[in-house]
């Protein structure tokens, strides 16, 4: 099932179901790509969320639960593109979550020893002054 979506300056998350452990997608967005992994079709506990280019593009996290401490942060200036697509990919198993960009195996992010529950939706948003365009890979 591919996706391809259109989100607004909202941080108001659009779920989909995902089958499998990762997704892989491209983005368009100036910052603040944010990705949420769930057990259910909206926000609640327990969530992981992945800030991509947050902090004016130049930090990338990701938080469980919505609180801080972050779980996994990385310097990343200019990671995303207004003007174009940007790739990434999303992977977890056991106690693993990683983040990456498309066509390289090293992460940007990764955290361990966290317990991935049964993650069944992912839910995606943009916020902080931009907007984006995204492409999900089936």
């Amino acid at each position: 099932m591919a996706i391809s979506l259109s989100t607004e300056d909202k941080l108001e998350y659009n779920f989909y179901p995902i089958n499998g452990q990762q997704i892989q997608f491209r983005v368009k967005a100036p910052n603040d790509a944010h990705i949420a992994l769930t057990t259910g079709p909206n926000e609640g506990e327990p969530m992981f969320e992945i800030f991509i280019g947050g902090w004016g593009n130049g930090r990338s996290i990701i938080r469980k639960n919505r609180t801080k401490p972050e779980v996994a942060e990385a310097e990343t200036p200019g990671i995303l593109n207004g003007d174009e697509f940007r790739g990434f990919w999303i992977r977890w198993n056991g106690d693993a979550l990683t983040v990456g960009k498309e066509g390289e195996q090293v992460p940007i992010l990764d955290v361990h020893d966290v317990d991935i529950y049964g993650i069944r939706y992912f839910g995606l948003c943009t916020g902080w002054g931009a907007s984006g365009e995204w492409l999900v890979e089936g």
